[in-house]
């Protein structure tokens, strides 16, 4: 019970504390931008757990660089995957692959210290970047 009013609470302060930038669905598959004082937040459903809701995420100081990056690899002709590593013990994996003729992005975040792993749904490039608001 304790844990259950602890997540309670720890989802009010964020959402509190916040600001959404953007965000799109896919499903019962979310992704969003958070802004929280200067740091950016993408926070996806991830599409690997039997938990209903069950949300990641990982953050940002900047988010032009992010947008470039984000751009750039929509640009690009092949499927394709860049590599970041957002702080010490987490690695990002953009996938830009074409599903069904179309260039799509689904995210892949893997934390180093507790070797857990996950990954959003396939989100379009309008979706994606619709989040950033108006580049």
């Amino acid at each position: 019970m304790q844990f259950k009013t602890l997540i309670f609470f720890l989802l009010i302060s964020a959402s509190c504390f916040s600001q959404e930038i953007g965000s799109a669905k896919n499903g019962n598959h979310s992704i969003k931008l958070l802004k929280s004082n200067n740091l950016f937040s993408f926070v996806y459903s991830n599409i690997n757990s039997e938990i209903l809701n069950d949300e990641n995420s990982f953050n940002f100081p900047n988010i032009n660089t992010m947008l470039q990056i984000v751009k750039s690899g929509f640009a690009y002709h092949n499927d394709h995957q860049v590599i970041i590593q957002t702080n010490k013990d987490t690695i990002v994996k953009f996938d830009f692959k074409k599903v069904k003729g179309k260039k799509m992005l689904m995210i892949r975040q893997n934390s180093l210290l507790s070797e857990k792993t996950s990954t959003s749904t396939f989100f379009t490039k309008n979706e994606i970047i619709g989040l950033f608001g108006n580049p």
